[in-house]
């Protein structure tokens, strides 16, 4: 029985990023928020929030900024480039992930790629109700 779940649990854990990718609509261009839930016991006064970025081809982000809470992000496509604190920026392929933890400056963002859009799904843990971004 404890073989079984594991199995399932393997199986349903190497599912995700297929799941993920089928979830996010390919063919839109915006970036938006997707899902916002307030959260209840220790984070109460927080939200979960989740996020699909999609950057243009070759396209920066604009001036530095923080996220009022910690942000866990997943390459879905492309390349983004990427770098908190004025650290170098590095370049995040396909399947990445990316963590800014909670007052990091977002010195660097966009797209290495040059031939089509770069794509992520982004969690973010904010306080009730705020702004995804605020300046640095």
């Amino acid at each position: 029985m404890e073989n079984r779940r594991t199995f399932l649990s393997l199986a349903a854990a190497s599912m995700l990023p297929l799941a993920l990718e089928a979830q996010a609509p390919a063919a839109s261009t915006a970036s938006g928020e997707l899902a916002r839930h307030a959260l209840t016991g220790p984070l109460e006064g927080f939200d979960a929030v989740l996020f699909l970025l999609n950057i243009p081809s070759a396209a920066a982000s604009g001036a530095a900024h923080r996220h009022p809470g910690p942000v866990l992000g997943y390459v879905l496509e492309g390349q983004m480039q990427f770098a908190i604190n004025h650290e170098k920026a590095q370049v995040l392929p396909t399947g990445a992930t990316f963590f800014e933890p909670s007052g990091a400056v977002h010195t660097t963002a966009g797209s290495a790629r040059t031939d089509g859009p770069t794509r992520a799904l982004v969690f973010m843990i904010v306080p009730k109700g705020s702004p995804l971004t605020a300046p640095a």
